[in-house]
């Protein structure tokens, strides 16, 4: 899911395989959202960086009237493609929503203001296209390693590569990535009787889609392998098949991940 420059540089150019195997990473909370969304057929939700439009067409099925936003123009080709005829989609993104204030019952996006410049701002920016007792909900990355992080922080040590430095926000912009720091979020856009749940989530993927997501250069794991000569990299990759091995639950890797998913009103 992408959406102002910051995070849409990164996307460019890997819609396909983000659809292939991400999109279904970050669809891991979709259950969680549509629960707690729970709209009544006749509402307007917008969601926010719709990526490849998995969570767009659930919300379709539930019958409301969905807009949705994405800034990536190939991703959005996917999104299209994957919904039905005549669903509102718009090339657009954070910082700035192309919507007048109050517009929708319900707002969401799904891991979006972890990729923005300024996620105070983001957050602010979802809360104001909401009508007033309008729903805002998101969902972010908590911090700490994952998993598939701590993996591949194994693969490229067996190999003596060093992985470039993520990119940080600047301390006045970022914000803890833990249940208090978003609330704190929700707080500063002014967003009442808000909560933050923990949403466990397992993600299963073949070890060979997998590393395809990461040798197109997802992430920095994969933006780090993509820039590795070709000798290079076929080393990795053995290494990556050895390492990987205590993950697998029959033929697929098993990811266990905590998402953190945020709900407030409109005041």
């Amino acid at each position: 899911m992408t959406t102002d420059t910051r995070g849409s540089r990164h996307w460019s150019g890997l819609a396909g395989a983000y659809a292939d195997t991400f999109a279904h990473y970050c669809a891991g909370t979709i259950p969680a959202v549509l629960e707690r969304t729970a709209v009544p057929g006749a509402c307007d939700v917008l969601e926010v960086g719709a990526g490849t439009g998995l969570l767009s067409a659930r919300l379709v099925e539930t019958g409301v009237r969905l807009t949705a936003t994405e800034p990536d123009a190939d991703m959005l080709a996917i999104a299209r493609d994957a919904l039905p005829d005549g669903t509102n989609l718009i090339r657009a993104g954070l910082p700035e929503l192309p919507f007048r204030t109050g517009l929708f019952d319900v707002v969401i996006a799904n891991f979006v203001i972890n990729h923005v410049g300024d996620p105070r701002a983001g957050v602010a920016e979802l809360a104001r296209v909401a009508r007033p007792g309008g729903r805002v909900l998101f969902t972010v990355w908590p911090s700490g390693p994952t998993v598939q992080a701590e993996l591949f922080a194994r693969v490229l040590a067996e190999e003596g590569v060093t992985p470039p430095p993520s990119d940080m926000l600047p301390p006045h912009l970022d914000f803890e990535r833990s249940p208090e720091g978003v609330a704190a979020l929700c707080d500063d856009a002014g967003l009442a009787d808000a909560s933050v749940t923990e949403v466990a989530i397992r993600w299963r993927i073949h070890p060979d889609d997998f590393w395809r997501g990461i040798e197109a250069g997802i992430g920095v794991i994969g933006r780090t392998v993509q820039s590795q000569p070709d000798e290079a990299r076929a080393r990795l990759r053995a290494s990556y098949d050895d390492l990987s091995r205590d993950l697998l639950d029959g033929d697929d890797l098993v990811f266990p991940a905590t998402a953190l998913l945020a709900e407030g009103e409109k005041a």
